[in-house]
């Protein structure tokens, strides 16, 4: 539970916050956990989360900036995130414009009432076994290393947990148009980074991830997942 701050002056956040900036006593953030709102785009969700997270805040929100469906979108990690230590979560355009409008026009004391709850449910799994998954890209030879060293507590685990691989993409549909046309598909909408020493574009990362999930799904189906491993 805690105090919502927004700056209408820096609505994306994409640089270094400065906490001078911020009155604390009049915030409240003595009193209650700081929460930051920021807009979509410009920038990396890492980028915003980072900047929030250096100033003290504990929670940080990004408002999408299209009107979409936000159960699937993921805040991806643009390779630099490391390190994160607050939570964050992405709401719906049409959700953060409501509280963007609200406190564009609230008076100070209305301002000094608002408090936000938010609340990181974990699934319940009905049959009664612990979900994990695991996040990588098939270029990554740590990520591969790492799946080759757990194949032997997999075996141990099979019947008593139930796992899953994601495939990591990132969005970059601001970049180089060169970059876009070998690294990305839809536009910059789902882009690979080339790994340093493989002369390989990030669209032949991308079709091989898919080429694996495509496998992982069709032994999913007929419970030979071990052959994936």
């Amino acid at each position: 539970m805690g105090k919502l701050h927004y700056d209408p002056e820096d609505e994306y956040v994409c640089t270094e916050l400065d906490e001078s900036v911020y009155n604390k006593t009049v915030a409240g953030w003595s009193d209650f956990t700081p929460f930051y709102i920021a807009k979509r785009g410009e920038c990396s969700f890492v980028t915003k989360i980072r900047s929030m997270e250096n100033i003290g805040i504990a929670v940080g929100i990004v408002v999408d900036n299209s009107a979409e469906t936000i159960d699937n979108v993921l805040m991806s990690d643009d390779g630099t995130g490391g390190g994160i230590r607050i939570p964050s979560m992405l709401i719906g355009q049409r959700d953060g414009e409501k509280l963007l409008e609200w406190m564009k026009n609230a008076t100070p004391e209305e301002f000094k009432q608002l408090v936000v709850l938010c609340e990181f449910v974990m699934p319940y799994n009905e049959d009664d076994k612990v979900q994990y998954e695991y996040w990588f890209t098939s270029s990554s030879d740590r990520a591969l290393d790492f799946l080759e060293d757990f194949q032997v507590m997999e075996e141990k685990f099979h019947g008593l947990a139930n796992f899953e691989p994601h495939y990591v993409f990132w969005e970059c549909q601001d970049c180089d148009p060169m970059y876009v046309g070998n690294d990305c598909f839809g536009e910059g909408k789902y882009c690979a980074l080339e790994p340093g020493d493989m002369q390989i574009k990030g669209q032949e990362i991308i079709l091989e991830d898919l080429r694996q999930m495509c496998l992982w799904k069709n032994l999913q189906a007929t419970n030979q997942t071990d052959l994936w491993w």
